[in-house]
C-alpha cells in the first residue's frame, strides 16, 4: 500500500512504515521480533530506522538489521537511544530527536509516557505516525478503546497533553502501531483522524467533582478496625463524599483507591504483616497518576502493629502524601480510641482543606 512516497507494511496487527523525502528513505516504527522479516529486509535496504519507542515490541529484529547494515542511522529521543544501545548491545550510529526537531519535512514530537517514557510521534505530509497513541483500531471504536484501557489509560494526563497539542497541527491520516491506519472519513467511524482526537480527549477527560472523594478500605477480622472506619467514615461525611469498602469482600480494590481524591487504609496485623488483600489494594495504586494524594493509616492489632507500620511506609514510599502518623489501637476500642479517632478526622479535613482545596 503507497500513498505517494509513503509505504504501509503490515505484520500481523502490527504496522511499519516507509517515507522516502529528500533522497533518503527511513523506515519507521518497528515489530515483534518474531514478525520481523519482512522489517529486516525493508529497514536494511533504507538509509535510516526511526523508531518512536525503544519498547521491546517494536525492536524486534533491530540487532539483525545492523549486523547487515551497523553504519544505518537510528532515530530515537535520548531515552529511546539509552534503551535501544542496551537492546542490541552494540554502538549504533544515533541520530538524537529533540521536541519540534524537523529532518527531510519529518517532524518530531516528543510524546513521554504513551507508553514507554521514551516515546515520540513523527508528522510527514499530514501523516501521523503515532506508535502506541491511536492503535488497535479495527472494525469499530470498541477496539480503540480496548486499547486505550489496557495500553494508556494510565498516563491519562499525558496522553491528554499530547492530544491537545497534535490537534493543532493538520493532521489528514494517523498511522499507529498496530490495528488500521486511519485516513480522513474512511473506515467506520466518520470524519477521522478529527473523531479519534474527540474519543481520546473524552476518555481522559479527568475533571474532578465538585466533593472531594475520600475512600476509606478496610481489613477487620475481629471488627475492631472496622469499627474505626465506621466511626471515621461517618464523621469525614460531613465535609466529604465517602465509601468505605470491606478489602476482603470487595473486588477491584485497587480501582476503589485510584478514584479517591484521599486514601485512607484501615487494616488489622495478620503475621506480623497487612493482609493480602491489603496488600493487593495498595500495590494496585497507580502510581503516575496519584502521585502526591494524601493518605491515612490506621488500625486495630494484638500484638505487634506492624501491618498499620507497613502500610504507610508503603504509601510513602510510592510517593503519597502522609496526612498524619499511623493511629493505632490495641484490640477493641474503647472511648479514648474513638476520641483519638474523632481528632485524626478532623485533621484528615484541615490538611485536605489546607492542601487539596477546589
Amino acid at each position: 500500500m503507497s500513498a505517494s512516497n509513503i509505504n504501509v507494511y503490515k505484520e500481523g496487527q502490527y504496522n511499519f512504515y516507509t517515507v522516502t523525502t529528500e533522497g533518503k528513505r527511513f523506515t519507521i516504527g518497528g515489530v515483534p521480533e518474531e514478525l520481523s522479516e519482512s522489517y529486516i529486509k525493508t529497514a536494511a535496504s533504507s538509509d535510516a530506522v526511526i523508531l518512536l519507542t525503544a519498547k521491546s515490541e517494536f525492536t524486534g529484529g533491530l540487532e539483525r538489521v545492523l549486523e547487515t547494515k551497523p553504519d544505518i542511522e537510528v532515530y530515537a529521543t535520548a531515552a529511546g537511544l539509552r534503551n535501544i544501545k542496551q537492546i542490541v548491545n552494540r554502538p549504533v550510529n544515533e541520530k538524537l530527536i529533540k521536541d519540534g526537531m524537523e529532518h527531510g519535512g519529518i517532524r518530531f514530537f516528543i510524546t513521554p509516557n504513551i507508553s514507554w517514557v521514551d516515546s515520540c510521534m513523527a508528522l510527514y505530509d499530514g501523516v501521523l505516525f503515532s506508535s502506541e497513541a491511536f492503535s488497535g483500531f479495527n472494525d469499530s471504536a470498541v477496539d480503540l478503546k480496548n486499547e486505550f484501557n489496557e495500553r494508556l489509560a494510565v498516563n491519562k494526563r499525558f496522553v491528554l497533553s499530547a492530544s491537545e497539542r497534535l490537534e493543532k497541527e493538520s493532521i489528514r491520516a494517523i498511522y499507529p502501531a498496530y490495528g488500521k491506519t486511519m485516513p480522513q472519513g474512511t473506515v467506520c467511524m466518520s470524519a477521522l483522524p478529527d473523531e479519534v482526537f474527540g474519543l481520546y480527549r473524552r476518555w481522559c477527560h479527568t475533571e474532578r467533582p465538585d466533593s472531594i472523594k475520600a475512600v476509606v478500605i478496610c481489613s477487620s477480622r475481629y471488627g475492631y478496625t472496622r469499627a474505626l472506619a465506621d466511626r471515621l467514615a461517618g464523621r469525614l461525611a460531613n465535609a466529604f463524599d465517602v465509601s468505605v469498602f470491606d478489602a476482603n469482600k470487595t473486588k477491584n480494590n485497587a480501582d476503589m483507591l485510584n478514584a479517591a481524591d484521599v486514601i485512607i487504609v484501615g487494616t488489622d496485623t495478620i503475621n506480623r504483616s497487612a493482609p493480602k488483600s491489603i496488600w493487593d489494594a495498595v500495590t494496585g495504586i497507580d502510581l503516575l497518576n496519584k502521585k502526591g494524594t494524601p493518605y491515612f493509616v490506621f488500625g486495630s492489632y494484638g500484638w505487634s502493629g506492624d501491618g498499620t507500620k507497613l502500610i504507610d511506609k508503603t504509601l510513602s514510599a510510592m510517593g503519597l502524601r502522609q496526612i498524619m502518623k499511623p493511629l493505632e489501637v490495641i484490640l477493641k476500642p474503647d472511648a479514648d480510641d474513638f476520641k483519638r479517632i474523632d481528632r485524626a478526622t478532623e485533621r484528615i479535613i484541615e490538611y485536605v482543606g489546607e492542601n487539596c482545596g477546589k
